[in-house]
């Protein structure tokens, strides 16, 4: 069976650009900020509104009556709590809770660490990669994921562990220094590329550490560092048992080349995507860990509904196909609230007949109905 999934982003591991949290209205540009822009005691009240109706257990039911049947949950570095940030671990524990009532399995995702792993807005510093510099930080993110490991191993609706979301290789790094260091120059001279060797090494005592507390039927995912091509002989599966290469593949930022922007140009470029895919599954499982329907095609523009339902329906069946090359994929985002970025937004992108969840699976004759009626009861 081919995994289904959604990122539960901006809920956890805030984004700015995703709308409709504390730090899409502060003047912050990045998670880091908002501990300099807000007294201690007010933010972390913003951040327990915004982490307790965000996501809720009705999300839980629309995803498990749409098809979803993983959540990759971004988690920060704090999860626990730190002396500058509250603890987010009981909403993390509440949709463990939610995900084995509606038959959901999770992805726990440590998407942020301290002084950052790519100079991403999303990595919580913007315009900074310095967290692999001190060998003292990349220890404390281990003991951290071990952490992790002991609260949710034996839980049923465990699936994996990912050690650490999009660490940025040189291209990525240089490319982030441009678009997000402008205003952050102190950052940037102080960021440097993580190199390979030191990923490698982290990601094998990830293992080491984590394999023994969640055991063996639990997932270990390690994203590819924007690389997947260059994963065939490390972690070789006869050494690391049940090991997941995570790759990120947008294609809105796979438009180099177009001339057209029609259909044609993206299924083009989805079938070199899946070529990739399938290549690196021959030695790993993969997964697409993030994926959208977001495009700059100005075509879009000009189309009436229909048009654009067919459009987008087009790459949204070619995408899931190409996923399934490997093991799956997870749509980045579940809930994306900025209206300009619609096609972001899986709720919208569902309702709008954008995209079926359930394209390409055998179809077992399970719908709606029962978990509607779950839900009217849970409501009573």
């Amino acid at each position: 069976m081919k995994i289904r999934g959604a990122n539960l982003g901006n809920w956890l591991a805030l984004e700015k650009w995703m709308g409709a949290s504390p730090l899409s209205t502060a003047e912050s540009e990045d998670d880091r900020g908002l501990i300099d822009e807000f007294d201690p005691e007010q933010l972390a009240a913003a951040l327990e509104h915004h982490r307790a109706t965000h996501i809720t257990e009705f999300d839980f039911v629309w995803m498990a009556q749409s098809g979803i049947d993983l959540v990759r949950i971004p988690v920060p570095y704090y999860l626990f709590g730190t002396e500058h940030h509250s603890a987010c671990v009981e909403h993390l524990d509440h949709a463990f809770e939610w995900a084995e009532r509606w038959g959901i399995k999770v992805l726990v995702d440590l998407h942020t660490v301290p002084l950052s792993q790519n100079a991403f807005d999303n990595g919580g510093y913007m315009g900074l990669c310095a967290w692999a510099q001190d060998p003292a930080r990349i220890e404390g993110t281990i003991g951290l994921l071990e952490r992790i490991a002991r609260r949710y191993a034996g839980n049923p609706a465990l699936w994996g562990i990912e050690a650490l979301n999009e660490p940025a290789n040189q291209f990525m790094l240089d490319m982030n220094l441009a678009n997000y260091g402008k205003d952050y120059p102190d950052r940037v001279a102080r960021s440097q590329v993580i190199p390979r060797e030191v990923l490698l090494d982290f990601y094998e005592r990830v293992y080491d550490r984590v394999r023994p507390i969640v055991g063996p039927e639990v997932a270990l995912v390690f994203h590819d560092q924007f690389e997947l091509d260059t994963w065939d002989d490390l972690l070789p599966a006869d050494r690391y048992e049940n090991v997941v290469i995570d790759t990120h593949q947008y294609l809105v930022f796979q438009e180099h080349g177009f001339e057209s922007f029609d259909a044609s140009e993206y299924l083009a470029r989805v079938a070199e995507l899946a070529d990739r895919v399938a290549r690196a599954a021959r030695h790993h499982q993969v997964l697409v860990g993030e994926w959208c329907l977001g495009n700059h095609s100005p075509l879009t523009k000009q189309m009436d509904d229909d048009e654009l339902r067919s459009f987008y329906r087009t790459l949204a069946d070619a995408q899931l196909d190409a996923w399934d090359q490997g093991i799956g994929g997870c749509c980045w985002s579940y809930r994306v609230d900025d209206p300009e970025h619609a096609d972001w937004d899986l709720r919208t992108c569902v309702a709008k007949g954008w995209l079926d969840v359930r394209h390409g699976l055998p179809q077992d004759g399970a719908g709606g109905d029962d978990l509607l009626a779950s839900l009217a009861s849970l409501l009573q």
